[in-house]
């Protein structure tokens, strides 16, 4: 996933370490899975779902829609 991250930074989106949770992606028909997790340096304490991990989980979406399209753009 980290080819994904220097394709948003090559559009101008720049993620620190701690937005570049997403570690893989898959679809099964109109579902889209994802695997993400924060640094092992960031605690996820004190929060329902931690904002890192949710944004991380939002590119899984913006990936599988964007590649199911043929798109290139990026969408917010």
């Amino acid at each position: 996933m980290e080819r994904f991250y220097e394709e948003l930074l090559g559009l101008g989106y720049g993620y620190g370490p701690a937005f570049q949770g997403l570690r893989a992606v898959w679809r099964r028909g109109e579902h889209v899975f994802a695997e993400v997790a924060l640094p092992e340096e960031i605690s996820g304490d004190g929060f329902g779902v931690h904002p890192a991990l949710l944004d991380s989980a939002l590119h899984a979406m913006g990936l599988a829609s964007d590649r199911a399209e043929g798109g290139g753009g990026t969408g917010l």
